[in-house]
């Protein structure tokens, strides 16, 4: 199977869905690897890994670049195999991955009842109590105060304070999301209208993959930089989970085995 080449057509789609954006390689990289190989001793060949790379538009120099940087920060591991190589996570790059999982493939979380805001300030040991109202998703708005949607497991040494009323303020909503977040979902929603009506049957194995990754990657940067917190429902482009999903889903699991030469 040539795996080497994108008809045109597909290289226009890929064009929309990428938008103006410059790709960081290195997150590109990430993406491939989470939603191709995240299983223990799953790999992705260097062949693979080029040919996806390429209907990207990145050049092999910055992908070596790239896998190197993914190396030496333990990300990745590789091993030789004849004259190519095999990539993988490693276990750190492994639990990095899986830790955010849910907010990218899993639903949105509903809207909460109630917020919580906890202040950190009075605290004996601030820093463990933080670190304890992080690993619940709560997210700092200013230094020493943190905002959640669910009343945190332990509230020693904290100040809390509780609004039953379920509407953020709209400087708060602008904090949590930022007009950079907003317009870039909304450019994001409108390109995914391109991809909507595509037969993944038509398509060769190399452009479903690369149509897969590059919506996934786009949304990944969009959803990673949101606060973990139930915010979708505050913004225009709320739909834009249930979108994705619906189009990863139609285009369906990739394994880098299905591209193999």
């Amino acid at each position: 199977m040539d795996v080497s080449t994108i008809p045109d057509d597909v290289q226009g789609v890929l064009s929309q869905i990428r938008g103006d954006g410059d790709l960081r390689v290195w997150s590109v990289i990430v993406t491939i690897m989470g939603d191709m190989a995240r299983g223990p001793g799953e790999t992705v060949s260097g062949t693979t890994l080029g040919a996806l790379m390429g209907a990207f538009g990145i050049r092999p120099e910055a992908t070596r670049v790239a896998l190197h940087r993914l190396r030496k920060d333990g990300w990745i591991t590789s091993q030789r195999a004849g004259r190519g190589s095999f990539y993988s996570l490693t276990d750190h790059g492994r639990a990095q991955t899986n830790s955010v999982a849910d907010r990218i493939y899993g639903p949105s979380m509903p809207s909460p009842n109630q917020w919580y805001l906890a202040v950190t300030l009075l605290s004996p040991d601030r820093t463990k109590c933080e670190h304890g109202l992080t690993a619940q998703r709560f997210t700092e708005l200013a230094p020493g105060v943190f905002l959640g949607p669910a009343h945190p497991k332990s509230t020693k040494g904290l100040v809390l304070f509780s609004d039953n009323t379920p509407t953020l303020p709209d400087n708060i909503q602008h904090l949590l999301l930022p007009d950079a977040i907003r317009t870039e979902a909304h450019c994001f929603a409108k390109a995914l209208k391109v991809t909507r009506d595509m037969d993944p049957a038509s398509l060769a194995a190399l452009s479903r993959a690369a149509i897969r990754l590059l919506i996934l990657h786009r949304w990944r940067r969009i959803v990673l930089r949101l606060p973990p917190l139930p915010l979708e429902p505050l913004w225009p482009d709320a739909h834009l989970r249930a979108e994705v999903q619906s189009q990863l889903a139609k285009l369906g699991t990739i394994r880098a085995n299905d591209l193999s030469m």
